[in-house]
C-alpha cells in the first residue's frame, strides 16, 4: 500500500486502558486512577446542567461556527472571536496547526521529551519531526530550540508548561525567543495546563496575542481544570489570519454540541476554578514530599502532576509496582524520559492512597 513513509516508524499514542478493564485483568478490588492529567474533580455545576438540558436536541449536527462560544472565549481574553478556534481537545488543534503550514520536505522543532502528539503532528504532513533535547535539569532549552530552525522548518511546538515534566520556560526568556523568530516559522504554545501555573512565570501566551503576533497560536483547553476531557473541547487564540488557516483545516463538526454547550457553561466558574488550582497546588506539594521521601528525583511541577526520576532507572517499573497496589500512574517512554514517570494530582482520597502506596512499595512490598 502507498502509505506516506514519514509514518513508517511513527509509534501511535498508547493510552492506558479503562481503569475498570485494568481492575479486572489484575483481579484488584479498585483502582485509582492518577495517570492522564485529567482534572481531580467533574464539570462545574452549570456545566453539569447545560449537559443534560436538552438531549432531544442531539439529533441535530451542532453548529460549526459557534459564534456564542468563540465570542465568550475571545472576551475572557480581550480578544475579537476572529482571534478563536475551536477543536476537538487541544490534541486535534496541534495537528491542524501543522497542517496548515507544514509539506514534504518542511520540518518541525520541538523539546524533547514533550508531549508525543507534535511528533505526529509533523509527520502525517510528510515533514520532518526534529526533538530538541531538554537541558540536563530537564528545562527547556530556547537556544538550542533557535539553533534548529532552518529554512525548512515551518512550526516550533513549545509545551508550557511542559509535558511531562511541569516546568515552566521563563517569561522574558520565552517572549525573546518567539520575538525573534523568522517570520516562515509558526509557534504553537501549548498552555494546556496554564491555570494552574501561578507565579511571575504564568504563561502569557494570550497576552502574545492580543499585541498582535502574527506568527503565535496559543492553545488552551477545557479538559483539565474545567473537569471535561471527556467531552473533547479546546481552544486556540491567535492572529485573524493564522485563526483562520487553522480554521480552514477543521472538520465541518469537529466540536459536538454537548461539549459546547458544557464550555460556554463554564467560563463563569471562576471562584471554583480557584478553588481547584489552590488543590492541586496543596496536592502537587505533598506529592513531591513523598517521592523525594520515598527516594525518587521529582521535579517542582507548575501543572496538575508531578515528574519524578525513578529511583531504580526505569519509570515503567514504577508504573507496574504501583498498578499491582491498586494505584495507575504513567511511565513516560512515549514521551522520551523512560527513566521516569507521572502522577496526576487526584482528589484527596486518591492521592493519599497513593502516599500509602508508595510507602509499601519503597519498603518492599
Amino acid at each position: 500500500m502507498p502509505f506516506r513513509p514519514h509514518i513508517k516508524d511513527l509509534k501511535p499514542y498508547v493510552a492506558q486502558p479503562p481503569v475498570e478493564r485494568l481492575r479486572e485483568e489484575l483481579g484488584l478490588e479498585r483502582i485509582f486512577k492518577l495517570a492522564s492529567n485529567e482534572g481531580a474533580f467533574g464539570p462545574l455545576p452549570a456545566a453539569r446542567d447545560a449537559i443534560l438540558a436538552d438531549p432531544d436536541g442531539l439529533r441535530r449536527y451542532p453548529d460549526s461556527s459557534a459564534p456564542e462560544l468563540r465570542e465568550a472565549i475571545a472576551a475572557k481574553f480581550g480578544l475579537e472571536a476572529g482571534n478563536v478556534v475551536l477543536g476537538n481537545g487541544a490534541d486535534e488543534l496541534i495537528r491542524l496547526a501543522g497542517m496548515a503550514v507544514l509539506e514534504n520536505g518542511d520540518n518541525g522543532v520541538f523539546p524533547w521529551p514533550s508531549f508525543p502528539t507534535y511528533v505526529a503532528a509533523c509527520a502525517s504532513t510528510g515533514a520532518e519531526a526534529r526533538p530538541v533535547p531538554l537541558t540536563a535539569d530537564w528545562t527547556v532549552d530556547l537556544d538550542a530550540l533557535k539553533e534548529a530552525i532552518f529554512p525548512s522548518t515551518r512550526i516550533v511546538y513549545i509545551a508550557n508548561p511542559n509535558n511531562p515534566t511541569g516546568l515552566l520556560a521563563p517569561r522574558g526568556d520565552l517572549r525573546a525567543f518567539v520575538e525573534g523568530l523568522p517570520g516562515h516559522v509558526l509557534c504553537v504554545l501549548d498552555e494546556a495546563y496554564a491555570e494552574y501555573a501561578e507565579g511571575d512565570d504564568q504563561p502569557e501566551g494570550p497576552q502574545l496575542v492580543r499585541e498582535g503576533a502574527p506568527n503565535v497560536v496559543v492553545l488552551r483547553t477545557f479538559s483539565k481544570v474545567y473537569g471535561l476531557a471527556g467531552l473533547r473541547i479546546g481552544y486556540a487564540l491567535a492572529s485573524p489570519e493564522a485563526a483562520s488557516a487553522i480554521d480552514r483545516m477543521r472538520g465541518i463538526f469537529n466540536v459536538n454540541s454537548v461539549a459546547q454547550a458544557a464550555a460556554f457553561a463554564s467560563l463563569d466558574g471562576d471562584d471554583e476554578i480557584a478553588r481547584r488550582v489552590a488543590h492541586v497546588k496543596g496536592a502537587r506539594t505533598q506529592i513531591f514530599k513523598w517521592l523525594a521521601l520515598a527516594g525518587h528525583k521529582p521535579l517542582a511541577s507548575r501543572a496538575n502532576f508531578v515528574f519524578a526520576e525513578a529511583a531504580g532507572g526505569s519509570g515503567t517499573e514504577v508504573e507496574q509496582r504501583l498498578l499491582s497496589l491498586g494505584v495507575a500512574v504513567r511511565a513516560l517512554d512515549g514521551f522520551g524520559a523512560p527513566s521516569a514517570f507521572r502522577v496526576t494530582c487526584g482528589s484527596d482520597t486518591e492521592n493519599q492512597y497513593f502516599a500509602a502506596a508508595l510507602d509499601r512499595l519503597a519498603n518492599g512490598a
